[in-house]
């Protein structure tokens, strides 16, 4: 995590020992009153009834960033999903009565995982910012807790690990990679949740290093996602790309069955 000052806080006394758990977990001290000492924090990681939320301080008119798949756009895409229609689901290759091991290296936000699981697949997810894991392990619980979405969560395995120390000697199928911060023009524009967890978390700086360890760990293919008009990763050509509107992924075919 970058050096950003964050603490743990919580909207109403009955969360206060779930709050004060959480803050031990993540070695974040806690705050009583989110009005109290917040400006000495640049982020609250906020426990509430409903969700747990990052909030930035300096900036109290914007919503609190959470994950949610149990929002309208993910539960309109769950609800149209298809393997043939999904990109990501086409770039896995695989059908889910093969039952492929997938490992989803570097889950940030989780949704693309949160389809493959939607379309029946098993997905292991890795996150190493432990911010980020509380509030993707906050958002599987609540879906799981959902009786529309209990299933679907049900096949999403999240560890916090970081990938580049974990995967070593282990082996999966098919390996997908997702680069939070990718290079991009300096006139593109990024999304605010994005722009507040790049501040948050700072850059990727060796996802070389990662693509490089997914390839000798992949049995079948390493699945990339990238930005449509984004350079391959250190110029590590693909051996074919999958493009839509916004987004590519690059597949690297490994076959070491």
């Amino acid at each position: 995590m970058a050096n950003i000052r964050i603490a743990v806080s919580f909207s109403e006394s009955s969360l206060r020992a779930k709050a004060q758990q959480l803050a031990q977990q993540l070695e974040l001290p806690l705050i009583e009153h989110a009005d109290e000492s917040a400006a000495n924090h640049e982020y609250l990681l906020m426990l509430t009834s409903d969700y747990l939320c990052l909030q930035r301080t300096s900036d109290k008119k914007r919503s609190p960033f959470y994950i949610d798949f149990l929002s309208g756009k993910m539960q309109y895409r769950q609800k149209h999903a298809g393997l043939r229609k999904e990109l990501i689901a086409r770039a896995i290759g695989a059908s889910p009565r093969d039952n492929p091991a997938i490992l989803d290296a570097t889950a940030g936000l989780g949704r693309d995982s949160y389809i493959l699981a939607a379309l029946g697949f098993e997905v292991t997810l890795l996150e190493r910012s432990p911010v980020l894991y509380a509030m993707l392990n906050d958002a599987i619980e609540r879906a799981q807790a959902h009786p529309g979405t209990a299933a679907i969560a049900s096949r999403l395995h999240l560890i916090h690990a970081d990938a580049l120390e974990w995967m070593r000697n282990k082996q999966f199928d098919i390996i997908y990679l997702d680069p939070m911060f990718p290079e991009r023009q300096k006139s593109a524009s990024i999304k605010k949740e994005l722009a507040l967890l790049q501040h948050l978390l700072g850059n990727d700086s060796d996802s070389e290093i990662l693509l490089n360890l997914a390839i000798t760990c992949a049995t079948c293919r390493v699945v990339v996602k990238r930005p449509r008009l984004a350079p391959s990763i250190a110029k590590h050509e693909p051996n074919f790309s999958l493009t839509g509107r916004s987004s590519r992924f690059d597949i690297y075919l490994t076959t070491k069955r």
